[in-house]
């Protein structure tokens, strides 16, 4: 699309959602601050975001209040209770201020004091075992599994929720994130939170954000609905992403048969850079902006492409390629600033312990077409929602 000569950001322009990286390029080269076809400012540039990340003079975008507004239409003649605002009330990304301030430090205590190392371990072995001999299968299916047995600990799910009804309950929450959502999905996603309000049993992460901060039982289920999308939504998708790439690039797992942990730990950064799956996210300016000939108003919505900035070839040379060793490798695939991913600890170690045996496992397998791939038709998170692989022979 484009308006004056100059390309727009438009996630419908064909083949996006397969890949968007054409596109958010374009955007970048040729107009890498402008308004969008949603009629908000769009920033491209690793400069620009990083920038913006890294400041405490913007606000985020409170995802609740917006939720609110809109629930009178979404809801309209139903007798059905609408809990899409209250359910998101809590959700530490898309708050401001002091209440930001204590729900960030219960979860981080709350995380600290799990034996991740232990339950991620145990996670993966359960996930080989139930893999293990299958002559065709899902990548997806794969790496869910792997990520579900870790919430599954780490959140105490019940045993009764089996894996197909905590993926479309973690997908769900993650779409309630998107820009064009229909009546009827919103719906489907309202259905989803109160759906989801039995699934957490006690657990040492819920007695932590009980004694460092005073919620109601609402509150507290938007704290764990939250924890749980992230850590099951994000981590999915990044590892199928990432083995995805493994899968094609063979070296790759050469590289990781040979290095050492440094070497590892470089190939974690490069895959959460060219695979991460959170393609943007949000700020708010509370004063009126200069910035490289532009004049933003003052509370306008400032969409930050992270997954442009970690492709921009003026920091990552050749940033369309996996480079293992790749050093430096300032990516912002988990955000900056105040609001800096809470769960970046959680994903490198899922990778530290996950790399090297599902790379020895997937190397007999191989891609069975890549027309049969699914890309979920999502803006904020990009998603495969089905990659089939089948035993090489």
């Amino acid at each position: 699309m484009v308006e004056s000569g100059k390309i727009i950001w438009n996630p419908y322009t064909p083949n996006y959602f397969n890949n968007p990286y054409p596109h958010l390029k374009a955007c970048r080269e040729q107009n890498p601050i402008h308004v969008g076809i949603h009629k908000s400012w769009m920033f491209f540039t690793y400069k620009d975001v990083s920038e913006i990340l890294r400041s405490n003079e913007f606000d985020v975008s409170e995802l609740s209040t917006y939720l609110n507004s809109k629930e009178p239409y979404i809801f309209k003649n139903s007798s059905e209770c609408p809990f899409l605002a209250k359910g998101t009330q809590k959700w530490a990304m898309y708050l401001n201020g002091e209440e930001h301030r204590k729900i960030r430090v219960a979860m981080a205590k709350g995380i600290s004091i799990l034996p991740l190392e232990e339950v991620i371990k145990l996670a993966m072995t359960k996930c080989q075992k139930d893999f293990e001999g299958l002559e065709k299968f899902d990548l997806i299916d794969y790496c869910a599994a792997f990520i579900y047995y870790i919430i599954q600990d780490i959140f105490n799910v019940q045993r009764s929720k089996d894996l197909g009804a905590i993926r479309k309950f973690s997908s769900d929450l993650a779409r309630v994130q998107d820009i064009y959502i229909s009546k009827q999905l919103y719906q489907e996603i309202n259905n989803s939170f109160l759906w989801g309000k039995d699934i957490f049993g006690e657990s040492k992460y819920m007695d932590i954000i009980r004694a460092e901060v005073d919620l109601n039982a609402e509150d507290l289920y938007s704290v764990l609905a939250v924890s749980l999308m992230a850590a099951f939504e994000t981590s999915k998708d990044n590892l199928g992403l990432s083995m995805y790439e493994l899968i094609k690039q063979p070296h790759l797992a050469e590289y990781i048969d040979t290095t050492d942990n440094n070497g590892l730990n470089l190939l974690i950064e490069e895959l959460l850079r060219f695979s991460a799956p959170l393609q943007y996210t949000i700020r708010v300016n509370r004063e009126r902006m200069a910035i490289e000939g532009h004049t933003v108003p003052a509370n306008s919505k400032l969409y930050l492409s992270l997954a442009s900035a970690n492709r921009d070839p003026l920091q990552f040379p050749n940033p369309d390629q996996i480079i293992p060793d790749r050093a430096p490798n300032p990516h912002v695939s988990f955000g900056g600033g105040p609001h800096f991913c809470l769960g970046s600890t959680l994903a490198r170690m899922e990778l530290r312990h996950c790399l090297k045996p599902m790379s020895t496992f997937l190397r007999k397998y191989k891609i069975c077409d890549e027309k049969d791939i699914q890309w979920g038709k999502q803006i904020f998170m990009r998603t495969a929602k089905s990659i089939p692989i089948e035993r090489r022979h």
